[in-house]
């Protein structure tokens, strides 16, 4: 036996003498001990300050923890009492804050990492019930959730105080219980466009899943057509009635309809920056418009008639320049495998652990391009479906961290040739 077929046989050995709940909770513990170990000793500059007095303005990241602090101090969502209310951080992170830090402004951030973990943890579950659902053998479960838990980008992003983790959780809930709609199509299209509604109210993103899920519930052949109908149309009526009250709020607060958040002008003309090169020309591109100063914080506009200007100008540069658009879309999916918003080394660490995994993923779906299960392609679309939304406008390093458990969740898949036994012609 050579060098590599010894080290292959002992992981295999030690893969053995693993379990599915062993590996979680080593991973949520890694998550917990980095990240209150980064907050509390690492982090230069430091985001994770006093929510108080001259650091208000300094901690966390993007204005949530700002929001939830105003909420409890004046029961106003901006981002300090007596300012312009917020319409570009929808509330279910805020919702998270105010339960886990908002209310101890000193030392916000060391609770806030025990909410962290706890979402790891729910995301792991729902990886497991996954890979359970899709027939994947014992060793491939513990392979899932071994890449999942400790995979380097993954734990580092845990330590974040913005959405993501947040998303990547509610994003493997909803693949879990769309997929789960063949069991009971009503009770799970319900449940699944709930996961949709909370997801949409961390990101935008999250809002067109419930349509882009209808054809995938809609093939399930084995659902008589009339359940496969009410249990569509029910994802997007009980996603929608989770967003309704955040978008009934915004139309009350701007006058405008915002079903969950502004921002396409603002990050079309920063994407233009990041893509193209030169200086982020919002201001720029605002003031030529209108005459009038621009203003942003937490990056956004503060007004959301100042990104409604932008957006539309930014359709005009479309029509004007159509032959950028292919190239956001190839430049944002670049910038999305190997981002660039945090330097050369962060470029390269990013690039080396994602680019493999992309190829990885292209070659095997090319391989086993006329065996896939349909759960297996509503899977490769969604991922598709994701980077490409970010890709148009911005693409940012962290965004990767909410697809990446469902990529090595189709990976494993792969790899292992699971398939679904419900999916097969036979059982049809």
């Amino acid at each position: 036996m050579n060098t590599l077929s010894r080290i292959l046989d002992g992981i295999a050995r030690l893969l053995e003498r693993t379990t599915p709940g062993g590996i979680i909770a080593a991973a949520v513990a890694a998550r917990l001990i980095f990240g209150l170990t980064w907050m509390l000793f690492v982090n230069v500059p430091p985001e994770n300050v006093p929510i108080a007095g001259d650091t208000w303005e300094q901690a966390g990241a993007d204005g949530y923890i700002q929001i939830a602090r105003t909420l409890l101090v004046s029961g106003e969502y901006a981002f300090t009492p007596g300012s312009t209310p917020v319409h570009n951080r929808p509330p279910l992170q805020v919702g998270l804050m105010l339960l886990f830090g908002a209310w101890w402004p000193g030392h916000w951030y060391v609770v806030w990492m025990f909410a962290s973990a706890l979402l790891s943890l729910a995301m792991l579950l729902g990886l497991r019930a996954l890979a359970r659902d899709l027939d994947f053998g014992d060793r491939a479960q513990r392979v899932l959730l071994l890449l999942a838990g400790f995979h380097p980008y993954m734990i580092f992003i845990s330590k974040t105080t913005t959405f993501i983790n947040a998303a990547a959780m509610l994003l493997v809930l909803v693949v879990l219980l769309l997929f789960r709609i063949r069991r009971h199509p009503l009770r799970y299209g319900a449940l699944a466009g709930c996961a949709m509604g909370a997801g949409a109210l961390t990101h935008g993103t999250f809002l067109l899943l419930p349509f882009l899920a209808a054809p995938f519930i809609l093939s399930l052949r084995a659902i008589t057509f009339p359940r496969r109908l009410a249990a569509s149309a029910l994802v997007i009526v009980a996603a929608l009635t989770i967003v309704a009250p955040w978008t009934l709020r915004n139309l009350h607060t701007f006058d405008r309809f915002i079903p969950v958040v502004t921002g396409n002008g603002y990050h079309y003309w920063k994407g233009d920056a990041v893509y193209f090169g030169g200086d982020y020309p919002m201001a720029r591109v605002y003031e030529a418009e209108t005459g009038r100063k621009f203003e942003e914080k937490y990056y956004g506009a503060v007004d959301p008639d100042a990104d409604a200007v932008l957006w539309r100008l930014a359709k005009a540069d479309m029509a004007a320049r159509p032959e950028r658009i292919p190239l956001r879309f190839l430049i944002g999916t670049w910038t999305f495998i190997a981002p660039t918003d945090g330097g050369p080394r962060k470029m390269l660490v990013s690039a080396a652990l994602n680019i493999p995994l992309v190829l990885a993923l292209l070659v095997l779906l090319w391989r086993r391009r006329r065996s896939l299960s349909r759960e297996q392609v509503a899977l490769t679309l969604l991922l598709l479906y994701i980077v490409e939304a970010f890709a148009f406008f911005v693409s940012w390093g962290s965004y990767f961290t909410m697809l990446l458990p469902l990529a090595l969740l189709l990976l494993v898949s792969l790899i292992s040739g699971t398939r679904r036994h419900q999916d097969t012609k036979s059982r049809e």
